[in-house]
């Protein structure tokens, strides 16, 4: 069997990062809501004082949010280098949208604009909103105007 073509795979992975972010949207949104159903008596405060207690309650869950906020420090480190690459916008959104939002949710969302991108620059799918020719080029951005169908960005 042979490997899919390039838009095929950028289609396919976009729909793959679309999926997870829908997907981490409802279970994330869904254990908020009861999460805030069962504490509603404690009032606003109450409730996000109830979840810091819970979340850092016990050894394990300290392990487990120890281990999502350093999770969160290193994408927010790649999404900043990705962004560079390929001249992606307000990634501090995507950075700052993990705790407010779900780190699956706004890491999965941020996947998808930069495989759009890549795709893009390759001619195999769809022109991003934010195109190469309305973002002003800066110093530090070392994303190729196009990019060869063959190869990857260049460095």
């Amino acid at each position: 069997m042979r490997p899919p073509e390039p838009h095929e795979r950028d289609r396919r992975l976009r729909l793959m990062y679309a999926l997870c972010a829908a997907a981490g949207f409802l279970v994330m949104a869904t254990t908020a809501v009861a999460f805030v159903v069962r504490n509603a008596d404690a009032g606003p405060w109450g409730v996000m004082r109830n979840f810091l207690r819970d979340a850092t309650g016990n050894l394990a869950s300290d392990f487990v949010y120890a281990d999502l906020a350093l999770t969160w420090a290193a994408l927010g480190a790649f999404m900043v280098v990705e962004a560079r690459r390929w001249r992606i916008r307000h990634v501090w959104a995507y950075i700052v949208g993990a705790p407010a939002l779900a780190l699956v949710v706004s890491f999965s969302v941020f996947m998808y604009v930069r495989q759009s991108r890549i795709a893009a620059a390759r001619g195999t799918g769809p022109v991003p909103a934010t195109s190469e020719a309305t973002v002003p080029a800066t110093s530090h951005t070392t994303a190729p105007a196009t990019v060869p169908a063959s190869k990857g960005p260049q460095r």
